[in-house]
């Protein structure tokens, strides 16, 4: 991850560079351009944020969109996977198009106002790791061992970008029989790293239940257990997480996954990057957002020298 990091550091520099004078010098103005804020920025306080008003713009689209893949795709397993046998991402490269709700949603002013303020640069929607749009369906009966947690269902802290901003959208309402998206907050989370020696040689990646509430009170354990519409703000790459654990009913959920230019790993070396389409009428911020190389556009705002 250090190396990583002081890597993309020097090949992003500029893209880094511009992306936060952006931020400190612009952003008002490039949220007014790309449509104007219909509320004061959620605010993410240790880590995380919840918005459960259902009055985030084109949610309602998405939950709607979201009822036709569901009826279309979920209940039976569509690929063997058995790196997650529990998990499915039923998101296809056509939806960018068939359904425009979710970029809508994705690069709309009151989100992307909350992600910039807590990453302090103009975000980009994730090209590798994680997807920056995965539409996900948890369900135990996919799983031969449901009693039996294995990866992403194991405490962790994402490596991919520090920091690292989930916005998760509950696409049907989640309890606990859904498996949901467990988590400590942040500061919980960074006193139990450090205890526990998280990203030494000592340490594996995924912790268990029994190491990480050795070091943290399993009181400050939040579950994302809300009604359909929901939105969690979470850093990922602060906080310790996991979820879809005996997922005995099915859990459905969005999620969008945005970095800063410099990220921690070298998934962008390694991996094809993801393509979101981007219109000519585009206002610049989503263009941004959806194309981390936008040094490469044209744009009526450049990089400093």
């Amino acid at each position: 991850m250090r190396l990583a990091r002081v890597t993309n550091r020097i090949r992003f520099y500029r893209q880094d560079r511009w992306r936060r004078e952006l931020y400190r010098d612009e952003l008002a103005a490039l949220l007014e351009e790309n449509g104007s804020p219909t509320r004061p920025a959620v605010q993410l306080k240790d880590g995380w944020a919840i918005d459960a008003s259902l009055s985030l713009p084109h949610l309602g689209r998405v939950l709607e969109d979201s009822e036709k893949i569901i009826a279309e795709r979920s209940g039976s397993r569509l690929s063997a996977d058995p790196y997650r046998s529990y998990f499915q991402d039923v998101w296809k490269t056509e939806d960018l198009e068939k359904y425009p709700s979710v970029l809508d949603f994705a690069t709309s002013s009151d989100l992307l106002a909350t992600v910039a303020d807590y990453l302090k640069c103009i975000p980009s929607l994730s090209t590798t790791l994680p997807p920056g749009i995965r539409f996900v369906e948890s369900n135990a009966a996919f799983d031969d061992q449901p009693d039996n947690p294995k990866d992403s269902q194991l405490y962790h802290i994402d490596y991919y970008s520090r920091p690292n901003v989930y916005v998760i959208v509950l696409l049907r309402d989640a309890t606990p029989e859904h498996g949901p998206w467990t988590f400590l907050p942040r500061s919980a989370s960074q006193k139990a790293a450090k205890a526990l020696g998280y990203w030494s040689r000592r340490r594996g990646y995924r912790v268990s239940d029994q190491d990480v509430y050795s070091a943290a009170d399993r009181k400050d354990v939040l579950e994302f257990c809300y009604p359909r519409g929901t939105v969690l703000f979470i850093d990922s790459s602060a906080c310790f997480h996991y979820g879809s654990r005996n997922s005995i009913k099915s859990r459905f959920q969005l999620m969008l996954g945005y970095t800063g230019a410099c990220r921690t790993d070298f998934s962008e070396a390694i991996l094809p990057p993801k393509v979101y389409p981007i219109r000519a009428t585009d206002s610049r911020l989503r263009k941004m957002v959806l194309n981390k190389n936008m040094l490469g556009i044209s744009s009526t705002t450049e990089p400093r020298a």
